[in-house]
């Protein structure tokens, strides 16, 4: 007869995409039991290659190391590549994160490295149905909408969760019929974290004093919302990628009015989906609810998501952006004295050289340009607001973004607009041709 975990795990993969694969898949194995269930239900029933990763935290020295001895016991008797680091977690943690955040991290960072090293599809973690019940009365605690209320997702992208629909109990049972050893992770007891204080407290004392069955009733509730939050996911992608207008050198920017109209919980899913697309946290309930509010009371502020990365509204645009390099310095002005170059400037880089006689234009990124006895001169936006024509640019652009003027008869500001005062002796005169490369916005 067919073991229930194994059951269990036929239906996660018919769910999640994977039952049928063959190709490369990384286990996580830390040697704890839900991974080392993960390890043995993989070799049962994964038809591709497998590949085992293991990430020494350098939390708990001695345990660590025997930790990592055994995993790699464990894949040399059953002739499985494995891939092991070693991380001093508290060193490598940055600031504001707590030690929780900067382990899981890490961890995935080195799943990801190895995944594509091995070029597999997939990465496999053990979590199982007490992880989710945990994670979601650790949403409920911390304030939670509909995405939270359904724990954790059966696969997200290409990471997988077999052992989901299992429960700890029904894993270490696993394992203990077919007389396979697993280790104890002694920092599980210690109530310091508050996941370890939900096991080894909360959901006890829920359990013996209100509901023997709340695991159950929370899976269950679980099962029911998913249907829901999928839809609401779907409404987020499409509302984001149909509001989405393309400003240069942003992560993504928005129309500010039409964002404004949509209802909270289409609003709220449009920067969920966005975390997901950017791999960015996802902002908690509270954080929602302000950003929320700001959204819809006026322009010219800021909300920081994480680190250096904020979302800024102005002249009718949102905008989520790297203030670390909209918030640098000018640049000083520049003379283009020379007839072709190239130089990095503010958010960008110019070119320009001669060109043919012809019609003055002007397109986004490119102008052709009166040779005349002034020259061009490159300068920042901010220093040439007097003109009309870039008063549609929001402020966040006017420190870095750069304003090219002959004069004060004419200006070209790269993809927000010109202004030509040339009488008609100079139209004959040679033309000289301009181009801006912005660049493209990265994670820092």
């Amino acid at each position: 007869m067919e073991h229930p975990v194994i059951r269990n795990a036929k239906a996660a993969g018919k769910e999640q995409g994977w039952i049928e694969s063959t190709e490369p898949l990384v286990a996580a194995v830390s040697g704890g039991g839900d991974s080392v269930a993960l390890f043995f239900v993989l070799r049962e029933l994964y038809r591709g290659p497998i590949f085992v990763a293991h990430l020494d935290h350098g939390i708990r020295t001695v345990s660590s190391r025997k930790d990592a001895e055994f995993v790699l016991q464990l894949c040399k008797e059953n002739g499985i590549d494995c891939f092991l680091r070693n991380a001093s977690i508290p060193r490598q943690k940055e600031r504001g994160e707590s030690l929780e955040v900067a382990a899981r991290r890490i961890r995935y960072e080195f799943l990801e490295e190895v995944r594509r090293k091995v070029r597999a599809d997939w990465i496999a973690v053990g979590h199982n149905a007490d992880d989710t019940v945990e994670t979601i009365l650790l949403n409920l605690l911390r304030g939670t909408g509909l995405a939270g209320l359904c724990g954790l997702p059966g696969r997200r992208d290409s990471i997988i969760r077999p052992l989901i629909h299992s429960t700890r109990c029904e894993l270490r049972r696993f394992l203990r019929e077919r007389g396979i050893p697993w280790r104890e992770d002694e920092t599980n007891l210690d109530s310091h974290y508050l996941r370890n204080r939900l096991r080894n407290e909360l959901i006890p004392l829920l359990e013996r004093d209100y509901n023997p069955a709340v695991a159950r009733r929370l899976l269950s509730m679980r099962e029911t919302l998913i249907p829901c939050r999928e839809n609401l996911e779907e409404r987020g992608r499409n509302a984001a990628a149909f509001l989405r207008r393309e400003l240069p050198s942003v992560f993504s920017s928005w129309d500010l009015s039409a964002i404004r109209r949509l209802e909270p919980s289409s609003l709220a899913e449009v920067f969920r989906s966005e975390a997901k697309r950017l791999g960015l946290k996802t902002l908690d309930f509270d954080r929602i609810a302000t950003l929320t509010e700001l959204i819809r009371s006026s322009q010219g502020w800021r909300f920081q998501w994480e680190k250096s990365l904020e979302i800024r509204a102005g002249s009718g645009y949102l905008a989520l952006l790297d203030r670390e390099i909209f918030d640098r310095p000018p640049d000083e002005p520049l003379v283009l004295e020379e007839p072709s170059g190239t130089v990095r400037w503010g958010l960008g880089t110019f070119s320009w050289e001669p060109a043919e006689k012809g019609k003055l234009g002007f397109s986004d990124f490119s102008a052709i340009l009166p040779s005349l006895p002034e020259k061009p001169v490159i300068r920042s936006s901010i220093a040439a607001a007097g003109y009309r024509e870039i008063e549609t640019m929001p402020w966040f652009y006017r420190k870095g973004w750069p304003t090219v003027t002959i004069g004060d008869r004419m200006s070209w500001t790269p993809f927000w607009g010109n202004l030509c005062k040339i009488s008609g002796k100079e139209t004959n005169s040679p033309r000289i041709r301009i181009q801006f490369s912005p660049d493209a916005a990265q994670e820092s």
